[in-house]
C-alpha cells in the first residue's frame, strides 16, 4: 500500500455498504490502482461479530423486527476492540495511507483519530450511495458534514451522477435480455419479497429468487430457480490468499423433497443474471439503486426499510428509473412499462462514467 492507493472502507453488516466497495475494489484493480478493503466488523469485538448472525436471523423472520432495529442504530463504539482499531491506525500511519472511500457512516469515529494522528493531508470521500443518510451517517451527523460527501444520487438533483460496477460493461438492450424477473430481499433477506414470489408465481412469470436461508426453497416447477449465498461465508473473512471476496454463490434446486446444492463459482455468475433479467424486485436499498443503473434494470420497488430507503423510493420513482410494485400491480404487470423505465435508465447511463473512472482511474494516477 502507498499513498497513491485507495483504501475502501465497508462493512460487513450491511451488503449494501460491502457489494458496492467490492465492485469499486475489483474495477481499480483491473486499472492499475492498487486498494484494499477494509471491514469494520473486523475491530469489533469476537462475540459482537457472533451476535450478528442471530440478529440477521431475526431481522429476516420478522419485518417489524428489523423496522425497529433500524430506529435503534447508534454508534458502534462499543463494539469496537481497542486493540485492532490501534494496530489499524498504525499500519495505516506506517503505510503512508492518505486515501479513502468510505461506504459506511460507522467508520468515522476511527478516521478523526486518523485525521488526529496521520500528520499529513487526507483525502477521505464519503461514497453515498442512498438519495438520504443511513443509520450509519444520521447517528454522525456532528461529523460528516468536515468530509468529501459524495452522492451518487444527490437529492436534489433527479440526474444520478455514477454507478460503481466490477468493469465498464454495456448494459445490455433490453430486447436481448432473458426475460426473467428478479427478486431478494437485501444480504438481510428482509422485507415484503416473500409474498411477491407467491404472486408473481401464480401468474407464470420466470423468475430468479435469491434466498435468505435454502428452507424457503419451493419443489423445482421448471420455471423458478432459486440461488442464495454459501452458509459458510461472511463478509468479514478473507481467503486463503487473505483477501475479502464476492459472496460465492450456489444454485438450489429441491426435487422430490431432497434439496441440492451447486456452487456457482465466481460472482460474475449473479451479475450475469442482473445483466439478463427485466425487471428486479427488492426493497429500495442504496446498493440495489447501483444495480439498477449500472445494469439498466428496472426497478419494481417493495415496502422501503427506513427513512432513507423511503427517499430512495420516491427519487429513483421520480427518475422514472422504478416503479412501486402495488403501482405495477395497478398497471396489470405491463411489459411495456418495463421497456419504458429500461430506455430512461439506458439513456442515463449513457450520459454518466463509472465513478472509480471520474475519481481514482484518470492518469493511473492521482485524483482529478
Amino acid at each position: 500500500m502507498n499513498s497513491s492507493s485507495v483504501t475502501l472502507l465497508a462493512s460487513g453488516n450491511s451488503l449494501g455498504a460491502y457489494i458496492p466497495a467490492m465492485h469499486l475494489h475489483t474495477y481499480l484493480q483491473g486499472r492499475g490502482v492498487g486498494s484494499d478493503v477494509h471491514v469494520l466488523e473486523n475491530v469489533y469485538h469476537e462475540e459482537v461479530r457472533h451476535k450478528i448472525r442471530a440478529t440477521k436471523k431475526a431481522f429476516h423472520a420478522d419485518f417489524s423486527v428489523a423496522r425497529m432495529g433500524h430506529k435503534l442504530a447508534k454508534p458502534v463504539d462499543t463494539s469496537l476492540n481497542e486493540e485492532a482499531v490501534l494496530r489499524l491506525l498504525e499500519d495505516w500511519k506506517r503505510s503512508g495511507v492518505t486515501r479513502f472511500a468510505v461506504f459506511t457512516g460507522f467508520w468515522l469515529p476511527i478516521l478523526e483519530r486518523y485525521k488526529a494522528a496521520a500528520g499529513r493531508p487526507l483525502d477521505i470521500r464519503l461514497i453515498r450511495l442512498d438519495a438520504w443518510d443511513t443509520p450509519s451517517f444520521k447517528v454522525h451527523k456532528q461529523l460528516y458534514p468536515g468530509y468529501d460527501n459524495v452522492w451518487l444520487y444527490e437529492p436534489s438533483e433527479l440526474s444520478p451522477g455514477g454507478y460503481i460496477a466490477s468493469d465498464e460493461a454495456e448494459p445490455l438492450p433490453y430486447g436481448q435480455r432473458a426475460g426473467r424477473i428478479l427478486i431478494h430481499g437485501g444480504g438481510w433477506g428482509i422485507g415484503t419479497y416473500a409474498e411477491t414470489i407467491r404472486e408473481l408465481h401464480a401468474l407464470g412469470r420466470r423468475l430468479d429468487v435469491i434466498v435468505y436461508d435454502p428452507s424457503e426453497v419451493e419443489e423445482d416447477d421448471g420455471v423458478t430457480r432459486y440461488f442464495g449465498t454459501e452458509a459458510s461465508w461472511d463478509p468479514w473473512s478473507r481467503d486463503a490468499q487473505g483477501r475479502h471476496t464476492f459472496p460465492p454463490m450456489v444454485r438450489y434446486v429441491r426435487e422430490d423433497g431432497v434439496l441440492r446444492e451447486y456452487p456457482l463459482g465466481d460472482y460474475s455468475i449473479y451479475t450475469d443474471l442482473m445483466r439478463n433479467c427485466a425487471a428486479i424486485i427488492s426493497k429500495p436499498g442504496g446498493a440495489t439503486l447501483n444495480d439498477s443503473l449500472s445494469f439498466g434494470i428496472p426497478f419494481v420497488m417493495l415496502e422501503p426499510f427506513g427513512d432513507h430507503e423511503l427517499h430512495n423510493s420516491t427519487y429513483w420513482e421520480t427518475c422514472g428509473f422504478g416503479i412501486r410494485f402495488a403501482e405495477w400491480q395497478a398497471r396489470d404487470f405491463s411489459e411495456h412499462l418495463l421497456e419504458g423505465i429500461c430506455a430512461r435508465l439506458l439513456e442515463q447511463r449513457s450520459k454518466i462514467n463509472h465513478f472509480g473512472r471520474n475519481t481514482y482511474a484518470a492518469e493511473n494516477s492521482s485524483y482529478v
